[in-house]
């Protein structure tokens, strides 16, 4: 286990620091500071997010349950979600072509959210979880990704 700043998540790495890595750790610090982000407290540690204060991120397994349990430490596939804006995202990596429905489908579609960068899926993106209309329960244990609907840009 690495240590960390205080307002830095601790992370927990299974795997090799390849530069894809690097750069998703680059990509979701930005998200953070564009939304003006802290780590969920210590007191607040596992705390469901609906119970939470806005302007909070941290690391959950279930990101589509109803008040997800954020934590501030992070493993192996877990998802970072943030709270802001009056909405709860999930943050995750796409193939390019979703990346672009999350912008400008006319219509629901589904995608394939990875909690890190995989193969053509290195896009970051914030899915607002009221735009999820359904998940594939387990989808994430049986191929590595949760498998969403979701509704159309607005």
């Amino acid at each position: 286990m690495m240590s960390s700043p205080s307002n830095q998540p601790e992370r927990i790495v299974f795997h090799e620091l390849t530069e894809a890595y690097l750069q998703a750790e680059r990509d979701r610090e930005a998200l953070r500071r564009r939304h003006g982000l802290t780590l969920v407290s210590e007191q607040d540690d596992g705390t469901g997010i609906h119970r939470l204060p806005e302007g909070v991120f941290g690391f959950t397994y279930a990101p589509c349950l109803s008040d997800s349990p954020l934590f501030r430490k992070t493993g192996l596939r877990a998802f970072e979600v943030h709270k802001h804006s009056g909405d709860e995202f999930v943050i995750g990596f796409v193939d390019p072509a979703s990346a672009e429905s999350l912008k400008s489908a006319a219509e629901a579609f589904e995608l394939d959210l990875f909690p890190g960068p995989e193969a053509t899926a290195t896009q970051i993106v914030e899915v607002p979880m009221s735009r999820v209309l359904h998940y594939k329960l387990h989808s994430q244990r049986e191929f590595g990704a949760l498998h969403l609907r979701v509704s159309p840009a607005r």
